[in-house]
């Protein structure tokens, strides 16, 4: 007797020989969170996706950056909402390893700076690779250190940069995007003093903005100065208090 096939079968079989769409299922865990609804189906993807399928899948900067930025930001939201407590020690809970990611027990840390910022050192500024390499976040780290990440990764805290959803066709577009709008929101002047107040994350991160050179060539590039201006740099206090869902509008 011939075994009888249904529709329903054939279309579940099918669908099963479809590549998951990495990307896209960092996209749907944060929709997920931006609209207060149950994400706990893509934090389980994103733990189960195949390492190797991941690391040819993401081949690129472009989708590197969408994917991990996502992922980054999604999780965190997952978590510090399903217990905010988490938070009361946030040097724990960015450095232990609270998340799995391709079948891999991994930190926050790992995807900031292992993965996004190619291994640096996390309290070098910027200037130093961590000596203590790590081969599961060397596979997937970017080819370059992208200063703008740091306008568009959220840890939590009131003074972190909104939440965007990114794509990788759009993503140099939506960084700076997201690199201007928060530079908006915290450029502030003393002019009778002469000084420029920028965020401390470009303080604490320095190096990746190319020093206080590059700081300021960044603040030029985006009218904040002009050339040659005599206005001091100072960086701002940074506001750490739990703040989430906050997402950009657009």
């Amino acid at each position: 007797m011939k075994r009888i096939i249904s529709l329903a079968g054939l279309l579940m079989f099918s669908a099963q020989l479809v590549a998951q769409d990495y990307i896209e299922i960092s996209q749907n865990l944060l929709q997920a969170m931006r609209d207060g609804k149950n994400a706990d189906k893509y934090v389980q993807q994103i733990a189960e996706i195949n390492p190797a399928k991941l690391k040819s899948q993401i081949d690129t900067d472009k989708k590197k950056l969408a994917f991990w930025i996502n992922t980054y930001n999604g999780l965190i939201q997952y978590h510090l909402t399903k217990n905010p407590k988490l938070y009361e020690d946030r040097g724990d809970f960015f450095s232990d390893d609270l998340i799995t990611v391709a079948g891999q027990k991994v930190s926050f840390d790992n995807l900031e700076h292992g993965v996004l910022r190619r291994g640096t050192a996390k309290l070098s500024k910027g200037y130093f690779k961590n000596p203590f390499g790590d081969d599961w976040y060397e596979q997937y780290q970017v080819d370059k250190i992208d200063w703008r990440i740091h306008f568009a990764l959220n840890c939590g805290a009131a003074d972190c940069p909104p939440i965007r959803i990114y794509d990788d066709e759009t993503i140099y577009e939506q960084l700076n995007a997201s690199a201007n709008k928060y530079l908006k929101s915290q450029v502030k002047y003393d002019r009778e003093e002469k000084e420029i107040y920028v965020p401390a994350l470009m303080n604490w991160f320095s190096g990746d903005f190319g020093g206080k050179s590059g700081v300021r060539n960044i603040l030029e590039k985006n009218d904040y100065l002009k050339p040659g201006s005599d206005y001091d740099i100072e960086y701002k206090d940074y506001d750490w208090t739990l703040k989430l869902g906050t997402f950009y509008k657009d």
